[in-house]
């Protein structure tokens, strides 16, 4: 089978899944609600299909090897993310959660997403203007200019990477992993846990 048939196949069973839970969920709200009204009834099951239908791929993970403060260590770590289906994904309503296992921090919005153009990854001036805290996005594909014009992810073909700068004072070294989740508003969350390689080279990959 083709990747179109599977990529098709795939879709088709979403579609199957989604209509039967919000068959369900209809069905429970109307035997549960007896004093709401269509609109109203309208707008949970829009609210309900959103959380079920947003969700988003992580395609690979890369990060930068270098020297910080005298330890090879990785600061610069980029997601590459796909939405599985065309949706409306609102990139700053993007909540993420990175983790060592002794401290969890909450990244937010830095407010900037920039194509990816002629710079390499990591030589793209965004990672310069980045606050510890916060995380950007480099696009890649964006054939409207939905995400560097509106900050909104809106097709299944628009893809870019979610670039975090950790702290200098503590950055993923050899032998230790981190966590980090993606929580869109509305929509799944999407975790993945990263180890980096021996820093035999600069430029790792660290998931998958």
């Amino acid at each position: 089978m083709t990747d179109m048939g599977n990529l098709g196949l795939t879709a088709g069973i979403i579609l199957i899944i989604v209509v039967l839970i919000a068959a369900a969920a209809g069905s429970v709200i109307i035997q549960t609600t007896q004093n709401v009204s269509n609109q109203d009834l309208t707008r949970i099951t829009n609210d309900a299909l959103d959380e079920i239908t947003t969700y988003f791929q992580i395609k690979n993970v890369v990060g930068k090897y270098e020297n910080i403060q005298g330890r090879e260590g990785i600061q610069r770590i980029a997601l590459l993310i796909k939405p599985l289906v065309s949706l409306h994904l609102d990139i700053a309503k993007i909540t993420i959660m990175i983790s060592n296992g002794d401290d969890l921090r909450i990244l937010s919005f830095s407010g900037q997403v920039a194509p990816i153009s002629s710079y390499s990854l990591f030589g793209h001036p965004l990672w310069e203007s980045m606050d510890e805290g916060s995380y950007s996005v480099i696009s890649t594909i964006d054939d409207d200019d939905s995400m560097t014009d509106f900050h909104i992810i809106n097709k299944n073909t628009d893809m870019g990477f979610i670039i975090l700068n950790l702290p200098a004072t503590d950055p993923l070294l050899y032998g230790e992993s981190l966590e980090v989740t993606l929580i869109p508003s509305p929509g799944n969350e999407c975790s993945v846990t990263l180890e980096p390689p021996l820093p035999t080279s600069r430029v790792v990959s660290l998931y998958g």
